[in-house]
């Protein structure tokens, strides 16, 4: 079972490692968005809208290169867009799929956007189709529901403590947290493929 705590010292490390690429990659996602919450901007808006999503494609991609021991340049973020139809697909019908849980039972859309929640970065790690993306995050997060719900709520709590300092410490937050991320999505992908042994654990 991975660990929550090795997961961000495991990101924190790494993020300083690659310390150049990871702030100017996550700087650029931050404007990117920020410049999409000015409503004001009209058809603006919906570009950097397109142009945000081929970004965090990429910006993915970068940190699953890093993790894989590679060396990748801040250049790299821009190019992935070929994935970009499938990486919209997962994330419109994760969406729709957690909003239809919460509105339904509640309970429901909080097990499914756990359950789905590495779709988005399986999609760009492998070019699966958006569906088998989907089924394959399904697949590597049974059993380990309560684990990364803790996880993803640890993740949440961090970057909150980085959005309270002024803003300026996301730029510390996302990248760790990115890594953190991909480091939990490659353990779970090890123990499927029964490169890692695991307890089993409650079913969710």
């Amino acid at each position: 079972m991975f660990s929550i705590k090795e997961s961000i010292k495991y990101g924190w490390h790494k993020a300083k490692e690659h310390l150049e690429v990871a702030l100017f990659a996550t700087l650029l996602v931050l404007a990117v968005s920020f410049l999409i919450g000015d409503k004001r901007l009209g058809l603006v808006n919906l570009l950097a809208t397109v142009f945000l999503l081929i970004v965090r494609i990429g910006y993915t991609k970068i940190f699953l290169r890093i993790y894989d021991s590679e060396n990748p340049k801040f250049v790299d973020i821009f190019q992935e867009y070929k994935t970009f139809w499938r990486y919209l697909g997962v994330c419109i019908l994760t969406m729709l799929a957690v909003l239809g849980g919460l509105i339904l039972i509640i309970i429901p859309g909080l097990i499914w956007a756990v359950r789905f929640s590495f779709a988005s970065i399986i999609v760009v790690d492998t070019k699966m189709g958006v569906v088998a993306s989907m089924k394959e995050s399904y697949a590597i997060t049974k059993g380990k529901f309560w684990k990364l719900l803790l996880f993803w709520i640890t993740i949440g709590l961090f970057n909150l403590l980085g959005l309270i300092f002024f803003g300026v410490g996301l730029l510390v937050t996302v990248p760790v947290s990115t890594l953190a991320s991909i480091y939990v999505y490659r353990e779970l992908s090890k123990a499927r493929a029964g490169l890692i042994q695991t307890p089993s654990l409650q079913v969710a």
